[in-house]
């Protein structure tokens, strides 16, 4: 009974602190004491997250973590990333450890972890307050590992959406706090991770503050659900005529958009194809990855059917509409891909 009361307390206190904060915000006047918190992220995707607790007035932020500076570009330029750039263009301390440690995360009343790319030693997990938050972009348990986003599409799902977790040993299978979800369509990889990335930052201080008022607990997710996806390779997006349908290449090409794109060889070249839709022509007697012209169309022969290109990009050169490309390569009708 005790500990009801101490709870319903709790959340009174932490919802009449929103209101203050709003309050405090409209006038710029001081506010009771912040959430004290730490930021881990890597890529464009924790963006979103971050500025949205930057401008969070509840919420400290003390430092943020992020992978070292590496190499890029055909210069091999070390670059850094994403997150470390606007970090400091915000005035945050930013740490590029090799590895975390205790003295990081103590005081913290939470860690917040979006697209790191490293895994939290075990020892750490249970030193902020409320413990290691984690922005997993899927719904959970279904595509656990490093590429929920190209997978979903790859599955061919109706929905995605974002899932916010307690960080436990084994990989993304932290209970889970809350879920947010949203349609995938004909959205592609970029689009979608673009989405995705604004949804959880949107969310993501709301849900900070519920779970350190006890307003939202943990639920352990269901094991006999789960699925997983590894990282996407440069080789993934290598077109197999023999044995990918037009649906697959479909899927692929919204899968892969931005990289690793979906490419094949043409005259020992890489050849990108940037856009095709599906076509069942009436050609006969064609072999799976050759190139054909038909009613003033350009397709390919798929293991299946057929897909119709619309833009191309040959390695060393400018995307083109195929209509151009084949103009300045009349060798490409009737030319084997692969």
């Amino acid at each position: 009974m005790l500990r009801k009361c101490l709870i319903l307390v709790k959340k009174r206190i932490f919802k009449w602190h929103s209101c203050v904060i709003s309050i405090a915000k409209w006038y710029k006047i001081p506010t009771m004491q912040k959430l004290k918190i730490a930021f881990a992220g890597t890529p464009k995707f924790a963006i979103p997250s971050l500025r949205n607790l930057i401008q969070d007035e509840g919420i400290e932020i003390s430092a943020v973590y992020t992978q070292p500076d590496k190499a890029a570009g055909r210069g091999k330029i070390l670059t850094p990333p994403p997150v470390k750039i606007f970090a400091l263009e915000n005035d945050l301390k930013v740490s590029q450890p090799s590895k975390l440690t205790k003295a990081d995360l103590e005081g913290l009343d939470f860690f917040v972890v979006v697209a790191y790319g490293k895994i939290l030693p075990k020892e750490i997990l249970e030193i902020p307050k409320f413990g290691c938050v984690n922005l997993h972009a899927s719904l959970l348990p279904k595509f656990r590992g490093a590429s929920p986003i190209q997978s979903a599409i790859l599955a061919d799902e109706q929905k995605t959406g974002v899932t916010f977790m307690q960080i436990g040993e084994q990989l993304d299978a932290g209970a889970a706090f809350a879920k947010f979800e949203i349609s995938i369509a004909q959205k592609n990889a970029l689009e979608l991770s673009a989405e995705l990335a604004e949804l959880g930052g949107k969310e993501l201080p709301e849900i900070l503050r519920k779970i350190a008022s006890e307003e939202i607990s943990p639920v352990k997710q269901d094991e006999s659900k789960a699925t997983f996806c590894r990282k996407i390779q440069k080789s993934d997006g290598e077109i197999s005529w023999e044995k990918d349908s037009t649906k697959t290449l479909l899927l692929k090409l919204q899968a892969f958009a931005g990289w690793p794109n979906l490419w094949t060889k043409f005259g020992g070249k890489t050849l990108k194809l940037i856009s095709f839709v599906a076509w069942q022509p009436s050609a006969e007697n064609l072999k799976n990855g050759e190139v054909f012209e038909q009613d003033g169309k350009i397709g390919v022969k798929t293991s299946d059917g057929a897909i119709e290109l619309k833009k191309i990009q040959l390695e060393g050169k400018n995307e083109m509409s195929v209509g151009d490309f084949v103009r300045g390569n009349r060798d490409f009708v009737g030319a084997k891909l692969g």
